[in-house]
């Protein structure tokens, strides 16, 4: 956070976040975005998905889109007048922005978001997510490297996912640390698994686990559908369904918990049961998939209920 705030100069400042998949990159990112302090710092805080396959009128347009609600008048406008635009609009607000980029490939996005900001020295910032350790040195010499977890680290994250804030039963214990370890370090793959782990208190289930982990996975690359594999196939046929559905949302798409659950009961994927309406039902089932680390809760209301949901099946 300090980074992001400190110091004003006349061009734009860039933060990378750097590390492999599944080390927690976007949601270090959403963490600080999400911090009230930040809120007084920056006039806008604009979150842009960029991904693979981008286009850079897209994230022109995603970042107009927080400034106009008529952002279908800019439609016809090709990338340098959509630039100035949106220049123009930083320059009329006077406070400073932030532009988060999240899941950034190649080095034309960052120079391209760079000619969006006026050069008033208000102290704007670019951060962004990215794999790959050569652009973002490039961005700047010196990027916020994540790192692995410690095995023990692993073992407490795997512990407060499996059993919240229950005790870790003292015959499980060295199946646990044995299953960390196989995680090899990586925050999503230990939450995937604890989420699989989650409700299983017999040592045997934990043996099984074990055995499955360690046949799927022998050393550190590995592909993190293998473990999203093994929690969908616990789950009921039901579940599955509303779990694959969430499919059809582009990635990083932030889906609403309720429009979710309406969509669920619309495509029939919702079977009725007499002690419950329909809403119940569907409301359980994205809690499940929430405590199994299937699907991401991004904000809940003041009442404590669901609000925002993100589908955990898009690594970053």
């Amino acid at each position: 956070m300090k980074r992001l705030v400190e110091g004003v100069s006349e061009s734009v400042d860039i933060i990378p976040v750097v590390g492999m998949a599944g080390l927690g990159k976007t949601t270090l990112a959403r963490k600080i975005c999400n911090d009230s302090k930040l809120s007084f710092e920056f006039f806008r805080i604009i979150w842009v998905n960029v991904g693979l396959e981008y286009k850079i009128k897209d994230i022109y347009l995603t970042i107009l889109n927080f400034f106009t609600k008529h952002i279908e008048d800019h439609f016809n406008e090709d990338v340098d007048a959509l630039a100035k635009t949106i220049c123009g609009f930083m320059s009329e607000e006077g406070g400073r922005c932030l532009i988060v980029l999240d899941d950034v490939w190649v080095a034309e996005v960052v120079d391209a978001v760079k000619k969006v900001f006026p050069r008033n020295k208000k102290g704007h910032r670019i951060m962004l997510t990215t794999r790959d350790g050569y652009l973002a040195t490039y961005t700047n010499p010196d990027p916020h490297n994540l790192k692995r977890l410690t095995p023990s680290n692993s073992f407490e994250l795997l512990e407060k996912r499996a059993f919240g804030n229950g005790n870790f039963p003292v015959e499980l214990v060295e199946l646990g640390k044995n299953i960390a370890q196989r995680c090899w370090g990586v925050p999503l793959a230990t939450v995937l698994i604890a989420g699989l782990l989650r409700g299983l208190r017999n040592k045997s289930d934990w043996v099984r686990v074990e055995s499955n982990v360690s046949q799927r996975l022998h050393n550190k690359d590995y592909d993190f559908a293998l473990f999203i594999e093994m929690s969908y196939d616990r789950l009921p046929q039901e579940m599955q369904r509303c779990f694959l559905y969430c499919g059809i949302f582009p990635r990083g798409f932030d889906i609403p918990a309720w429009k979710l659950i309406r969509l669920w009961i619309a495509e029939g994927l919702i079977k009725p049961q007499q002690s419950s309406t329909l809403e119940e039902i569907a409301e359980r089932h994205l809690n499940d998939l929430v405590h199994r680390n299937l699907v991401i809760l991004l904000q809940k209301r003041s009442d404590g209920s669901n609000k925002d949901m993100s589908s955990s099946r898009h690594v970053t």
